[in-house]
């Protein structure tokens, strides 16, 4: 339970509430806060699942959150060398700025303890709140935490239903976005249909991963459809960028060759299985399909250009923003979830001649295709 004072009110967490729950001295407490060095490792992790619990953060940080005077706020991302999240930085900071805010970014490349850090409030990295996109860290962890060290946004995937208190979420329906993908390649007639983007870790496999979420849409727009699921065409690959879907795709076709239709995790994993298609002869979108996720800048330009999933990135960050200035200005109330638009953006590489006039926009569908659109496609 939050702490309280005296009075009844909800009081920020301190030491001493790290402690009791922790079982050590306030002094130790200290002593991990501050990262002196001779600490028991088993000691230091007691202590650190305790500030996660409780959501302490430092003083001189929670006095900065109490006063509001900032105007700084934290993004932390896994990677800008990922397209999406690197014009989704973009989308973020000029929305803050429209608001007289300024975006702090933070990458988490270095992994999960560099995600954790960001839920333990960081140390030496100020600001009013944060909005947080975790990709490496256990959803069980969130669902043990009982409030966030500040006020806090998540965005992107790895979440459990349940989030701490003092936190939101803005999301993407990624599984009713990879069934419209996947029933868009249907619907042009595709009948042996894959999907790259499958990622064989602890980490990959939690239920709600960006792997696991857009594959199990796939599956989904499949079985909705009436059509084979064979589990060889679900394609493991080792991270989501280029090289992964150039191999992906090679690996994909040397087991099956009739595939006539690709959904890929990513606009990275799709360019880079384009590449592949090309090197093995096989026409875009004549002989194979090809769809990606994310319409990054790139998408418009590959060869040919990419039929994806293009998410509402500046929607999402005003959301988010939205959400996390309430909570900034003192809203406690119970965690909220809310789902953003996305948009099926048609090009060549699953329609012909799609999106070849420079001056014209490339087509869009914001929902999904049922079955009973398709009834009459020939299987």
């Amino acid at each position: 339970m939050p702490p309280r004072s005296s009075s009844g009110q909800r009081r920020p967490p301190a030491l001493r509430d790290v402690a009791e729950l922790a079982g050590v001295s306030i002094k130790t407490v200290s002593n991990v806060v501050n990262d002196y060095p001779h600490v028991r490792e088993s000691t230091r992790e007691k202590v650190r699942e305790a500030i996660l619990q409780v959501g302490y953060r430092p003083q001189v940080a929670a006095q900065q959150l109490r006063t509001g005077a900032s105007g700084m706020i934290t993004l932390a991302v896994p990677s800008l060398d990922f397209s999406y999240f690197s014009n989704l930085a973009q989308a973020f900071i000029d929305e803050a700025q429209e608001r007289g805010k300024t975006i702090l970014l933070h990458s988490t490349s270095g992994g999960r303890e560099a995600e954790r850090t960001v839920l333990e409030g960081f140390k030496r990295v100020l600001g009013d709140g944060v909005i947080f996109n975790p990709l490496m860290l256990e959803e069980e962890l969130f669902a043990r935490m009982e409030r966030t060290s500040q006020p806090t946004v998540f965005i992107g995937e790895h979440l459990p239903e349940n989030l701490p208190q003092g936190s939101d979420y803005v999301r993407i329906d990624n599984v009713a976005a990879a069934f419209d993908a996947t029933s868009h390649l249907i619907a042009q007639g595709r009948r042996r249909l894959a999907f790259i983007g499958a990622i064989d870790t602890a980490q990959g496999k939690q239920p709600h991963s960006s792997g696991t979420m857009r594959r199990d849409g796939f599956l989904a727009a499949l079985a909705a459809h009436g059509l084979d699921d064979e589990p060889a065409r679900i394609q493991v690959v080792e991270d989501w960028r280029r090289e992964d879907g150039f191999d992906g795709a090679r690996a994909l076709l040397e087991r099956h060759e009739d595939v006539d239709g690709i959904v890929c995790g990513n606009d990275d994993l799709a360019t880079g299985a384009l590449a592949m298609l090309r090197r093995l002869g096989r026409r875009v979108p004549e002989d194979v399909a090809v769809i990606g996720y994310d319409d990054t800048p790139d998408s418009a330009f590959s060869i040919p250009a990419l039929s994806t999933i293009a998410p509402d990135k500046h929607t999402l960050a005003a959301t988010a923003l939205d959400l996390l200035t309430e909570r900034i200005q003192g809203y406690d109330g119970p965690p909220r979830t809310i789902d953003t638009p996305y948009a099926l953006v048609v090009r060549e590489s699953t329609v012909p001649g799609a999106g070849l006039d420079a001056g014209a926009p490339p087509a869009t569908a914001p929902s999904s295709l049922s079955a009973p659109d398709l009834e009459e496609l020939p299987r």
